[in-house]
């Protein structure tokens, strides 16, 4: 299946979370096999050798099955044969990545509604956030609540993910606004890993926009 089929796909958008008591490689193991089809690969705390030799092991996971995304570093996801890199506003422009890497898939992390008219003319998907204040970023923007995150969703026409503090309770309320939807504390830190998973799969597929 090529990259832009996975991305029409995704519904749950899967970010990694080293502060887990579950192993990221685990993480994505479960994650692919219960149907996710994309997985972020967020890293901050390991240094680069330790970042390829985990990141090779988990592209051969997702094995055509799920999109591959690196955070922040273009670099790394060329060295794995990624599917794509995730930008941050501090990150390299998009412009110079696809300068150099032009067949990776390209996010972009938006938090206002210029950031993200700006993003969709390069980008093949863009992250809206924070949807709420978030534990597992300390260095998030201003939170946007639902409604200001679906006014900047309908504002382009690529696809978008929201991000931020989202829980299960909140799937509902972002309805019909978002073409994926990410949550990480709610789903890797309380439960069983495998039936969260499941739960936020299936049910963003029933909310996601069409």
């Amino acid at each position: 299946m090529d990259k832009r089929s996975l991305l029409e796909k995704a519904n749950y958008y899967y970010i990694t979370d080293s502060e887990s008591k579950i192993s990221v490689l685990d993480q994505v193991r479960t994650a692919v096999k219960t149907g996710v089809k994309i997985i972020q690969y967020r890293e901050k705390s390991k240094n680069d050798r330790k970042k390829y030799e985990e990141l090779k092991k988990i592209k051969d996971v997702c094995d055509e099955k799920a999109l591959l995304i690196v955070n922040d570093r273009a670099d790394l996801a060329l060295s794995v044969d990624a599917d794509g890199v995730h930008l941050g506003q501090d990150d390299l422009p998009p412009r110079e990545v696809l300068r150099i890497a032009e067949n990776l898939l390209i996010g972009v992390s938006t938090h206002e509604l210029e950031q993200a008219e700006k993003a969709q003319s390069l980008a093949d998907y863009i992250a809206v956030g924070p949807v709420f204040r978030t534990e597992t970023k300390d260095d998030t923007s201003h939170e946007l609540g639902v409604e200001g995150a679906k006014e900047i969703a309908k504002s382009v026409d690529i696809p978008t993910a929201a991000i931020g503090g989202i829980g299960k309770d909140d799937l509902e309320s972002l309805s019909g606004s978002f073409d994926m939807i990410c949550a990480i504390s709610s789903v890797t830190r309380e439960g069983d890993l495998s039936e969260r998973i499941s739960y936020f799969e299936e049910k963003i597929g029933e909310v996601k926009r069409r």
